[in-house]
């Protein structure tokens, strides 16, 4: 489970350098991408070797997606509405369920 955790703050650093590289058009945000991106993948291919990877892979892309839109919030000043913290709910309720 160590893995996995390391894999989903990784994934949510190089989402944040996705946002931060303006389209790759900025060189350090742009390789920071690269390497956590790469790393996450690393850290995950790991994980699933003592869990399942439909379980790993759900709470993944579950909790990625639910730790990059709330970034996105919180540094960016994205929208933030009653439907997308809906949605956050429901993929937090779905990961739990699978788990």
């Amino acid at each position: 489970m160590g893995y996995l955790i390391l894999s989903l703050v990784f994934a949510t650093i190089g989402n944040i350098s996705v946002k931060l590289s303006y389209g790759f058009k900025r060189l350090i945000p742009s390789i920071t991408a690269f390497v956590f991106i790469g790393a996450c993948l690393y850290f995950l291919t790991l994980s699933v070797q003592t869990i399942e990877v439909g379980i790993a892979y759900a709470i993944w892309s579950g909790v990625s997606i639910m730790a990059t839109t709330i970034f996105g919030i919180l540094l960016f000043n994205e929208k933030a509405s009653r439907r997308k913290f809906l949605f956050i709910i429901l993929i937090i309720l779905g990961v739990m369920i699978i788990k």
